[in-house]
């Protein structure tokens, strides 16, 4: 039987595209949760401004893949040639349902606009279909982006379903932990989004040991990788620590001690910002290929 041979890191992948993934998967949850404040009692900036972050984040995310890792922007056009076997295509598809989607799902919210108050009116019958496609496509983006690095067999830190979700526990984490910081939220929805956090945070906590035992159980390359970030002192510091325990026993203490502060929320913001682009980005950069693939 062959031995298998690895690289030192697969080349692939470089450090943009962790970029992408994080500003990404945060768009997409930040679509999805405003769509869900469209059936609370949101205030009257809180669902556009939502939806405004979102698509800055898409087309930071989207700058970030096309300019600094494609290297040619002319490279996109080829980004939809195999949309039905490729995981980039279905992200360039999300991302252009997240901006048709959501731009139709908060136009009725700018009614009071002269210029734009005939479309408003003409859309808001249809506000909430717009708004379910764009919350959807939002939803599935942090996912599919996830598997796109879990899917090569080649890569045993990668193929694992932890990864889309870590991806999307992190990225929902982390856009409740803005919004909280950015609206001044308090009473109910203050408990609400603390109490979501905090539900996340202990689904990240149980998958990232989970995917810990993974690679110590798999093959000697996942294990070689996983080894490789646990020595390297940012991944160490930002996302354990700072992205993960320290996100844990705040919004605990939140939750259970009934404290409102919009500096824990802030605070938490910060971490969570940390800790979720060192996952990515280590994960990235600790990749090994191997060959045969040992799966």
């Amino acid at each position: 039987m062959a031995q298998p041979m690895h690289v030192e890191r697969q080349e692939a992948y470089e450090w943009p595209v962790s970029v992408y993934l994080f500003f990404g998967g945060l768009g997409g949850a930040l679509m999805a949760l405003a769509f869900i404040f469209h059936f609370f009692a949101a205030t009257q900036v809180m669902i556009p401004l939502t939806v405004v972050s979102a698509l800055v984040l898409f087309a930071l995310a989207g700058a970030f893949l096309v300019f600094f890792d494609l290297e040619r922007p002319i490279n996109a056009v080829f980004s939809l040639n195999n949309f039905t076997k490729s995981g980039v295509s279905w992200d360039v598809i999300l991302i252009g349902f997240n901006y048709v989607a959501g731009i139709l799902f908060v136009l009725p919210q700018f009614a009071y606009v002269p210029v734009l108050s005939g479309i408003s009116q003409a859309l808001t019958p249809y506000q909430v279909f717009f708004g379910a496609i764009a919350a959807l496509a939002g939803f599935l983006f942090p996912i599919i982006s996830g598997g796109l690095l879990a899917a090569p067999a080649s890569i045993p830190l990668w193929h694992t379903p932890a990864l889309p979700l870590l991806f999307l526990i992190t990225s929902f984490e982390l856009a409740l932990a803005f919004l909280g910081s950015l609206f001044p939220v308090s009473g109910t929805l203050y408990t609400v989004f603390a109490g979501g956090i905090f539900a996340f945070s202990l689904l990240a906590f149980g998958i990232s040991l989970a995917y810990l035992e993974h690679t110590h159980n798999g093959p000697v390359e996942a294990t070689e990788g996983m080894h490789r970030m646990l020595k390297t002192p940012r991944f160490l510091l930002l996302y354990p620590l700072v992205g993960l325990l320290f996100p844990l026993v705040l919004s605990a203490y939140l939750v259970f001690g009934g404290l409102e502060s919009t500096w824990a929320m802030l605070a938490l913001t910060v971490a969570l910002f940390l800790g979720g682009f060192a996952l990515r980005n280590c994960l990235i950069l600790n990749g090994i290929e191997t060959y045969p693939w040992p799966y």
